[in-house]
């Protein structure tokens, strides 16, 4: 059966077909709502209980408060009747551990209370309602049927691990370097980033000496991400379009994509997982940036896209032990980190360590890497490195369906405070978050 994916702060109203609909949710929340009798019905993916006034771009299926009004008018008007409309709902998952006096982490909560206050008032019924807890669901309706499920993110098989799988022997020098070298032209571009004195014909004259590497910098400038209204043919051309600082973050962009895995197995949840998150944390690392002046953007950029190195060489042992890491992370609640070492015996902020060192990264983005899922423990740069923490746990919450994950968030107030945050800056953080990132068929892989 064919299948659709409703993304963030947007619906589809279909009529009976032998079609799915589907939304991969974390904090966000989905609702589906149906009329057989009219052979009519859509699903509603919302991001936040209501707008926060940040974006300039307002999309009223962002939030409940406009878009439950706005998905019921859009169903109505496609021949349903409110009276014979059934709901389902599904997602609201915590951001962090929630307390009497902190409910703002809450957000995917008080998402789910705005529509459920909503169906009740308009005299809909609740059918099905999965919402809290910590996990990521996927809720799909079946447009054929009229039915509508719920289920975990990580729906897989769990048989039971083999004695080969319970002990598992993981070198991390052997892994490390099976990996591929990062392009040159990466390292150069790089370090351009960080010195911030280059110049055009500089940027533009160390991109064209890699065919493949100008060749998907390309297709990067045309892909939706990036939201131009021309096509972009020559590396000069997008100079001039994008300008040099956006380009060279392009360039690191389609440089690194090679090196990440590009299967649906081990860490990621689907093709290229790992990389649709990095770009996606990378993106709203920079946000953050400019929001917090904390970090210089294209530095948090950067960071952000690289967070996550130690992945690579360690994909390569995941796919076996899934099992493991499903019960550790998703029954347990294990933080990701720790359910690594106690497989491995090493976590992927260390593996990303050493990788950096051998690829010769600048020092501040090492620390990044190092320590990004538990930001107090960096030594230098530690508003960079939270920052990067922050769009992680964001990307994770909001676009739940790319890859595997469990993020410490026991300390988030005090690592919201290291960037002069609080709790009730959330919304408007979350409001920050690129609208293009949701648009996963948009996402270059």
């Amino acid at each position: 059966m064919k299948k659709e994916i409703v993304t963030s702060g947007s619906s589809v109203i279909s009529k009976k077909k032998k079609e799915s609909l589907e939304a991969y949710l974390g904090s966000c929340v989905g609702v589906t709502l149906v009329d057989q009798h009219a052979d009519v019905g859509g699903l509603l993916h919302l991001l936040l209980p209501e707008a926060t006034g940040t974006d300039m771009s307002f999309q009223p299926e962002s939030y409940a408060t406009t878009g439950m009004p706005h998905f019921l008018k859009k169903l109505i008007d496609a021949g349903a009747s409110k009276e014979r409309l059934e709901a389902c709902m599904a997602g609201g998952a915590l951001i962090g551990p929630v307390s009497d006096h902190d409910l703002s982490l809450d957000v995917g909560g008080r998402t789910a209370q705005v529509v459920q206050v909503y169906l009740e008032n308009q005299g809909i019924p609740i059918n099905d309602s999965e919402t809290g807890g910590y996990s990521g669901r996927k809720i799909s309706l079946d447009l054929y049927h009229w039915n509508t499920t719920i289920e975990p993110t990580w729906q897989i098989e769990r048989p039971s691990l083999s004695p080969f799988q319970t002990d598992v022997v993981f070198n991390i020098d052997e892994a490390i370097l099976r990996v591929k070298p990062i392009p040159q032209v990466a390292l150069k571009v790089i370090r351009m980033i960080q010195r911030d004195d280059y110049t055009m014909k500089e940027v533009g004259s160390e991109i064209r000496q890699d065919q493949v590497i100008s060749g998907r910098v390309l297709t990067l400038c045309n892909s939706a991400v990036m939201g131009l209204k021309t096509v972009v043919d020559s590396i000069d051309r997008a100079l001039i379009l994008i300008g040099e600082k956006r380009l060279l973050k392009l360039v690191v962009t389609a440089s690194v994509k090679s090196l990440f895995p590009q299967s649906s197995q081990g860490y990621s949840l689907c093709k290229g997982g790992i990389f649709q998150h990095s770009i996606g944390t990378a993106l709203i690392a920079q946000e953050l940036a400019v929001f917090t002046k904390k970090a210089a953007p294209d530095i948090a950029y950067t960071a952000g896209l690289l967070h996550d190195i130690g992945k690579i060489p360690m994909d390569q042992v995941m796919a076996a032990n899934v099992p493991f890491f499903y019960r550790s992370t998703q029954e347990k609640g294990a933080e990701l980190c720790e359910a690594e070492k106690l497989k491995f015996g090493i976590d992927h902020t260390e593996a990303g360590r050493q990788l950096g060192k051998i690829w010769a990264l600048p020092n501040n983005l090492i620390n990044v890497i190092a320590n990004h899922h538990y930001p107090e423990t960096a030594t230098e740069d530690k508003e960079l490195v939270t920052l990067v923490y922050l769009a992680d746990l964001l990307m994770s919450k909001f676009q739940a369906h790319y890859e595997l994950d469990q993020i410490n968030t026991e300390k988030l107030l005090h690592r919201l405070n290291l960037l002069d945050l609080n709790p009730d800056h959330l919304p408007i953080l979350i409001d920050l978050i690129p609208k293009n990132i949701f648009q996963s068929a948009s996402m270059p892989i």
